[in-house]
């Protein structure tokens, strides 16, 4: 882990860069940037305004993510190759801002929320797992392994997975 052995004035700029890359990618995709939560980036599509596409912008999105982290890692010593892990997950989620009068936040909040959240956390290094809602809607448009069905904290039922290997 890069920032157990760093401090805080090498891991602020690096994180940075990495972000910026993840950011720059779901801006191009016309993604709303929900928040950053660490080293990781959460993003939302059609909301606020409706995206026919969205599903396939978010794959792009991630898609993209992934080959600029790869050209970055050339440029960098091995220490400094932060990695990231994505899940996408595609269903109905109450959007729109929460929390309390003195703070609040626009998100996104729901089961389909949560499955990406797992998704991710179960996704090795540079691997973008969507969920099978996702890859109905992209199927024509995307190269994927299919995977096991997985078992995730929080569900009762096994989540159907694909790996994302390309964008057609």
């Amino acid at each position: 882990n890069y920032s157990e052995h760093h401090s805080a004035n090498e891991v602020f700029p690096l994180l940075n860069g990495f972000l910026s890359i993840a950011a720059q990618a779901v801006l191009e995709e016309e993604g709303t940037l929900d928040k950053f939560l660490g080293d990781a980036t959460m993003a939302i599509w059609n909301s606020p305004d409706p995206q026919p596409d969205h599903a396939l912008r978010a794959v792009r999105a991630a898609h993209a993510i992934n080959q600029h982290i790869a050209t970055l890692h050339n440029q960098l010593p091995e220490e400094q190759r932060l990695t990231f892990h994505t899940g996408i997950a595609t269903g109905v989620a109450m959007v729109g801002n929460v929390g309390t009068s003195e703070l609040f936040n626009y998100t996104a909040i729901g089961d389909v929320v949560n499955t990406a959240f797992r998704l991710e956390s179960v996704a090795n290094p540079g691997q973008t797992l969507i969920t099978k809602s996702t890859y109905d809607l992209v199927k024509d448009h995307v190269i994927v392994d299919e995977l096991e069905p997985i078992k995730v904290k929080g569900r009762d039922e096994v989540i159907h997975i694909y790996d994302l290997k390309g964008i057609r």
